[in-house]
């Protein structure tokens, strides 16, 4: 495998301000170097406008500590285009690689 593409995974926490007011937003969790390959896309018609989904995978090596942590909640940063994660599946159960399938959705990029 050839990990040489720097990703972000994402999570959406919730804070509270000084005031107590709810934040949301987007933390990086962890930055690994991946291998990324485009594994198809599309455009459709919804709601009287063109749509288009770009799905990618992205493989990383596997970490216990990051393990517990990977969820369809998350997100990828990559170049500095934004991917809603689909599936992740650890291949083969072996503790050595995890496969991500991620989707990027109209053209999301990072704010």
């Amino acid at each position: 495998m050839t990990y040489n593409k720097k990703i972000e995974v994402q999570l959406l926490t919730e804070t509270r301000d000084e005031i107590g007011q709810q934040i949301t937003g987007w933390e990086t969790v962890f930055s690994p170097w991946s291998e990324v390959k485009c594994s198809g896309g599309r455009e459709y018609y919804a709601a009287a406008q063109v749509n288009s989904e770009n799905d990618m995978t992205f493989r990383i090596r596997w970490s216990g500590k990051i393990a517990g942590k990977l969820t369809s909640e998350l997100r990828i940063v990559y170049g500095g285009i934004i991917y809603n994660v689909i599936h992740i599946e650890d291949v083969n159960d072996q503790h050595r690689e995890f496969v991500i399938r991620a989707r990027q959705l109209n053209g999301e990029v990072r704010t």
